[in-house]
């Protein structure tokens, strides 16, 4: 009788993504998205996320996405986000009658990958940052080099991720405190932005003309020079550094090393790990450590200040 009903709820599972999907922060919709489309097309061919019958999901099939991800060659943090994905679509179709108690239980019951979650990515060195500064001053259009030139150290000068920066609205920004409203997880975090941060900012607030609360930190730019009234996309924001980069002739990066780039410089400075948590807005210390850029120089040089007597 209920696995009758159970099949008797399609217009219910049409909303089912979107129900899981529209709980979550802005700043984290794009990414697990993306794995769910993957995770969709491992379970069913030609299949992506929208179109996946997520009441369907069972402990094997979940078992099935975990070992052709990691087969793919997906760092161990990707496949468990993956999970953690999964689990939340199947608590979302359990809520809404689609799903067994007992299949979501076996679900959950799915190991997590344990294994070397080893950093990637890098931080930019001191250079690079001035090189993708003076690269976003020499476009030819003024309006462009306030933009990208606010945009470059927003990034490394407050850690943002890519999502946050194009989630900014000018209200967000006062007097050089930068507040994060919907960061990662829904966390609130309000950063005291640096004299250098500060001034770009402003610069290219003045420049722009937003003054409206409700408006964008950060629009699209139109091809004649006028500021749009859309705000700028995290596609956009990676063009943007994407061309920054060619024309600085410096190494690829992407958006999030720029991260990387604030909190190893927080580090470098003596920061105590714990305040550089806060202002990355991370929940726990064993995630910040991993964005720890600084290489082994600084490990020689610590211990060979080791006075032991």
């Amino acid at each position: 009788m209920r696995r009758a009903a159970l099949r008797q709820v399609s217009p219910v599972v049409e909303t089912m993504l979107d129900a899981y999907i529209s709980g979550l922060a802005p700043s984290g919709r794009r990414g697990i998205t993306s794995l769910l489309n993957r995770s969709a097309s491992i379970l069913k061919r030609g299949a992506d996320a929208a179109s996946y019958p997520w009441e369907q999901l069972s402990f094997a099939a979940v078992a099935k996405v975990r070992a052709a991800l990691l087969d793919g060659g997906y760092a161990v943090s990707s496949v468990n986000m993956a999970l953690s994905a999964l689990r939340g679509i199947a608590q979302t179709a359990f809520n809404l009658n689609c799903l067994e108690a007992d299949t979501l239980a076996r679900i959950r019951a799915v190991k997590r990958v344990n294994g070397d979650n080893q950093r990637k990515g890098r931080a930019l060195s001191r250079e690079e940052v001035r090189a993708l500064v003076q690269a976003a001053k020499r476009h030819p259009q003024r309006i462009r080099c306030c933009r990208d030139v606010a945009i470059v150290m927003a990034l490394c000068g407050a850690g943002l991720r890519a999502g946050e920066l194009v989630s900014l609205e000018r209200r967000d920004y006062d007097n050089g405190i930068l507040t994060v409203r919907q960061g990662k997880g829904r966390k609130y975090r309000e950063i005291h932005v640096a004299a250098a941060v500060d001034k770009a900012i402003r610069a290219w607030i003045t420049a722009s003309g937003a003054k409206e609360a409700g408006d964008a930190l950060f629009n699209r730019i139109q091809r004649n020079g006028r500021v749009a009234s859309q705000p700028l996309t995290t596609t956009g924001l990676t063009g943007i550094l994407e061309q920054l980069q060619q024309n600085s002739g410096i190494a690829r990066f992407t958006p999030h090393d720029m991260r990387r780039t604030f909190i190893t410089r927080l580090l470098e400075q003596g920061v105590d790990i714990n305040t550089v948590r806060q202002l990355a807005g991370h929940s726990d210390i064993s995630t910040t450590t991993r964005y720890d850029c600084r290489g082994d120089k600084v490990k020689v040089r610590a211990s060979r200040r080791i006075q032991c007597y």
